[in-house]
């Protein structure tokens, strides 16, 4: 999953420099690294219930990530 943050951070600094691509670039950055940062959380969370919902936080991240990745492919 780290590898998947670190070829995402790549990917991002490759964009073209227009207005639109840096704005969904941003957004896919901060709910890439999300996805990450939640399954991290949810590694050490101190119950079941904690695990699910950081598990959950980060389902629901890698899916609004695949909504700007396809935004920025179709655009």
């Amino acid at each position: 999953m780290y590898n998947f943050i670190l070829k995402l951070i790549e990917f991002l600094d490759k964009l073209p420099k227009d207005n639109v691509s840096k704005r969904i670039g941003d957004q896919l950055l901060r709910s890439g690294t999300s996805i990450i940062g939640n399954y991290i959380e949810g590694q050490a969370a101190s119950s079941k219930r904690d695990f699910t919902n950081f598990f959950n936080t980060s389902l629901k991240s890698t899916n609004e990530s695949k909504l700007w990745f396809a935004l920025l492919r179709d655009s």
